[in-house]
């Protein structure tokens, strides 16, 4: 594959942003386990945590004017 101009820049996308998927996906299972059971949803310093009826748990980034993140 080394011709190939796209397999190149996909592959340096790749590398470079490898480190940042994995914190992402740990940060992601660390605020999971930090989400009380009964909590429906949660929120605070940007992000949103909404459990669904089956308990699966999803993050959304929110902005909220004059939020200042202590929720």
């Amino acid at each position: 594959m080394n011709p190939s101009n796209s397999w190149a820049d996909l592959a340096a996308t790749y590398l470079r942003t490898r480190s940042a998927h994995q914190n992402h996906e740990s940060a992601k299972a660390d605020l999971k386990k930090l989400v009380p059971e009964d909590a429906k949803e949660a929120y605070g310093h940007g992000i949103r945590a909404k459990r669904s009826k089956s308990g699966a748990i999803s993050f959304d980034p929110i902005h909220m004017e004059g939020f200042n993140g202590s929720v």
